[in-house]
């Protein structure tokens, strides 16, 4: 039977033992907390996961994942109407990402084996989403019908009068309509590798993987999850972009980490530790270290920029200052939020494997 070299590189770690080193250290200076309305939002995400999930599989997989935690968890002082919208894209993601990442019932053909159908309903989706948010200029002077609702990203419907309704200049509508196009056609570069059944390299991975990790979305949505408005100068800064980067970058790695038995079992290898070591033929062990050296210095890169945008706020008055400290908490807490996400949900589902010192010895 034929091995892709991407399973075959998943299943040469098959009984090897994942060491992962207590990483809490990494977040330790950064804020962190769940957010007192983490109850109600899960009702809330349950409702509007009945609401825009028809398939009873699907809609009982994605209430499993607990997205009402997950934007608890990374937005602990959030208003609750902000903390519903962050939700809501949350919703939206993991429900694209699902879609295509994977069959859910391998007797049935669907958009994760069908390339076509998939570039169809990216098609659609980004064409939905520049409508949503008022990007679809074209169409709007020329009375053409609105885009097909892609039932894949209909839930994106709650989520954009949201972000459009927002005071003005907390949210920029243009840079956030482009990284969600950015997700949905970096998620045809991952399928591709996928389908295939070949392995990017590691240079190749990076050009995709922020785009499909869905971060910069959220980071752009950072002033409004706090109902704040900084100048310009200020929120798209050299500064920011650093921020930005690394805080995509920081939870990426991390979920490479904590994901790889659950991506083993799925035979799903758009991981980065299997690209490594097919990469470079080094041992899992090593794989790991640098992984985790990176995430320090990753860390260490984010607190630098965050410095010198405080430094830069000096030049302003004091409300100011303070709109910057809650600005860079926001990028803090989705880091610190999604860390504890990776170790305990279930989801990844190696919350047992924790040891007594925090690190994490996982079986493969």
């Amino acid at each position: 039977m034929y091995e892709s070299e991407g399973v075959a590189a998943l299943r040469s770690l098959q009984g090897k033992l994942l060491q992962i080193p207590d990483l809490r250290p990494i977040y330790a200076n950064w804020t962190s907390g769940l957010n007192p309305h983490c109850e109600e939002l899960r009702a809330f995400v349950d409702e509007n996961i009945d609401k825009y999930v028809k398939n009873e599989k699907v809609r009982l997989k994605t209430k499993a994942i607990d997205l009402g935690w997950f934007a608890s968890l990374c937005y602990p002082s959030a208003e609750i109407e902000q903390l519903k919208t962050m939700a809501l894209i949350s919703m939206v993601f993991f429900i694209f990402d699902d879609t295509i990442d994977k069959e859910i019932d391998h007797e049935t053909p669907d958009f994760a084996s069908d390339f076509d159908a998939a570039t169809k309903l990216r098609k659609d989706s980004i064409a939905y989403v520049r409508s949503q948010l008022l990007q679809d200029h074209a169409s709007a002077t020329s009375g053409k019908q609105p885009p097909r609702v892609p039932q894949e990203f209909a839930s994106f419907e709650a989520f954009a009068p949201r972000v459009t309704a927002a005071a003005p200049g907390q949210v920029d509508l243009v840079k956030l309509a482009g990284d969600v196009q950015e997700f949905i056609e970096a998620n045809a570069l991952e399928q591709t590798y996928r389908l295939s059944g070949s392995l990017p390299s590691t240079e190749e991975y990076w050009t995709y993987r922020h785009g499909v990790g869905a971060v910069l979305p959220f980071c752009t949505l950072h002033q409004y999850v706090n109902d704040i408005c900084l100048p310009d100068a200020l929120a798209w800064c050299e500064e920011v972009n650093i921020m930005r980067i690394e805080a995509s970058f920081q939870p990426l790695i991390c979920n490479d980490l904590y994901s790889l038995k659950k991506e083993m079992k799925d035979d799903t290898p758009t991981n980065l530790i299997p690209i490594m070591i097919a990469e470079s033929g080094i041992s899992l062990e090593s794989i790991v270290y640098e992984l985790v050296e990176q995430m320090y210095s990753s860390a260490r890169k984010f607190d630098a920029a965050a410095a010198s945008l405080r430094a830069k706020g000096r030049e302003y008055n004091d409300s100011v200052q303070e709109q910057i400290d809650m600005f860079i908490t926001a990028f803090e807490t989705f880091q610190t939020g999604c860390f504890k996400f990776f170790m305990h949900s279930r989801r990844f589902g190696v919350k047992d494997y924790e040891q007594e010192d925090g690190s994490y010895f996982i079986p493969l």
